[in-house]
């Protein structure tokens, strides 16, 4: 049905009443390596879906174990995307590594889109998501 719909022009709606956009993830490589010093990339898109402009920023968490360097001291960073046009989509990066302290399991990531007016101080609506990242 999705090829279809993209050769007759359906209309994208969000994936949540009341959000003008849609978030889509994943995970490059799929999974980090315990007890030793490695990184994925948690790809973020975030597609405009409404009419008007919109305002965005995306924050991600993460848990004791993981960093978003090696050192591992940071557990959340915020990156502000700018104004988004509609119809448009951007994809962003959060760095996540492991170190010699990371023992195998599985570890939930939140991320945080916020769409913001007037400036990043003012929050209008939010969607928040929670990515399971593998240690093996």
């Amino acid at each position: 049905m999705g090829f279809f719909d993209s050769i007759l022009g359906k209309k994208e709606e969000p994936s949540r009443p009341g959000l003008p956009f849609n978030i889509t993830t994943s995970l490059r490589p799929m999974r980090l390596s315990a007890r030793k010093e490695s990184s994925l990339e948690l790809l973020v898109s975030v597609k405009n879906v409404s009419e008007k402009p919109i305002m965005v920023s995306a924050s991600c968490e993460i848990p004791r174990f993981l960093g978003f360097e090696n050192v591992g001291m940071a557990k959340i960073k915020e990156i502000r995307m700018g104004e988004l046009q509609p119809g448009h989509e951007k994809t962003l990066s959060f760095s996540i590594c492991s170190n010699s302290q990371t023992p195998p399991g599985t570890y939930s990531a939140v991320l945080t889109v916020n769409h913001h007016y007037r400036d990043y101080s003012h929050i209008l609506n939010y969607a928040k998501k929670t990515v399971e990242i593998r240690a093996v």
